[in-house]
């Protein structure tokens, strides 16, 4: 099996990188591991070094994207949250021996421990993903830490490796190599207009009256063999960022009757049903333009929705 697939055809986020794309930092390219895209600025990413490491303007948020097919995480700006420690296998830390060790008694036979002069990469391909240490016994070489998810040495006494947000980072799992839709799979896009705007370069691309698609249910007309999809939306069709959609699933004749249901209806609303308008005023005066305009009034109330016009 291949080291860096799971069971389910999954790819472990461990060694992710994300091709033609560089960090405006430190312009490490591609970016490995985590792409951190900010929502306020046209074409500008960090690697997770220089995102954890406060660069670029801590008032921005950021979106957040674990391999190049996972789903987009908005995440709140940097300034508003707090830090923890990282603690580790850094520079300074002393290791012994690991569970993927195969390098015979270099350092000296089991139970001998080692300091770590530096991270380093294995290959040209995967950065940070190997360290350099020096044993008792005075011999030094590098060894994999990560790399095709094997781990050559432990910690017996961690360092700190500075500090990170917590709240930022997503939970270890396993994620498909690429998200896939099938012909006449019903998708719902993305609500969020920074993400889906910021997603949408050099995947079919953002025009304003795209607006009118956000939040909404689709049907997929066909996926293409860059990973974007089209997407037929009331009777129009838009080429999407994979990334910023979600299958709606129906597995039985009556929950595709309710998905089809809900993708000619505007999204299940009824006339005569109850509703309550979202309270985030900057984001429904974004989403009111053309759409009615917006009135101070109505924001974060219930409101009686008693005709629905289309």
């Amino acid at each position: 099996m291949d080291p860096w697939r799971g069971g389910d055809g999954c790819v472990l986020l461990v060694g992710s990188l994300h091709p033609g794309v560089k960090c405006a930092n430190c312009h490490v390219d591609p970016i490995p591991g985590a792409r951190w895209k900010c929502v306020a600025c046209d074409d500008y990413d960090l690697c997770s070094l220089c995102y954890h490491g406060d660069k670029h303007n801590l008032g921005h948020a950021f979106l957040r994207l674990e391999t190049p097919s996972s789903k987009v995480t908005k995440l709140p700006p940097r300034k508003d949250c707090s830090k923890v420690q990282a603690q580790g296998i850094f520079p300074g830390a002393v290791v012994t021996r690991g569970r993927d060790w195969k390098h015979g008694d270099q350092d000296g036979g089991d139970g001998k421990r080692g300091k770590v002069v530096d991270i380093r990469p294995w290959n040209d391909e995967f950065a940070r993903s190997a360290v350099r240490v020096r044993w008792e016994n005075k011999h030094e070489n590098t060894y994999r830490l990560g790399f095709q998810g094997k781990t050559d040495v432990l910690a017996v006494t961690a360092t700190s490796g500075g500090h990170y947000y917590k709240y930022h980072l997503p939970i270890i799992a396993l994620e498909p190599l690429q998200r896939s839709f099938g012909a006449d799979e019903y998708v719902r896009v993305d609500s969020d207009l920074e993400t889906v705007r910021a997603m949408q370069p050099n995947h079919g691309e953002w025009m304003d009256k795209m607006r009118y698609v956000l939040g909404r249910i689709g049907k997929v007309v066909r996926q293409f063999d860059t990973g974007d999809v089209k997407v037929l939306v009331d009777g129009e069709e838009w080429t999407l960022n994979p990334v910023v959609l979600d299958s709606m699933m129906p597995t039985t004749t009556t929950s595709r009757q309710g998905a089809r249901a809900e993708a000619s209806s505007g999204g299940g609303i009824k006339s005569g049903d109850s509703v309550r308008v979202i309270g985030d005023v900057s984001k429904l005066k974004e989403l009111q333009k053309g759409h009615g305009g917006f009135n101070d009034s109505v924001s974060g109330r219930e409101v009686g929705c008693t005709v629905v016009c289309r």
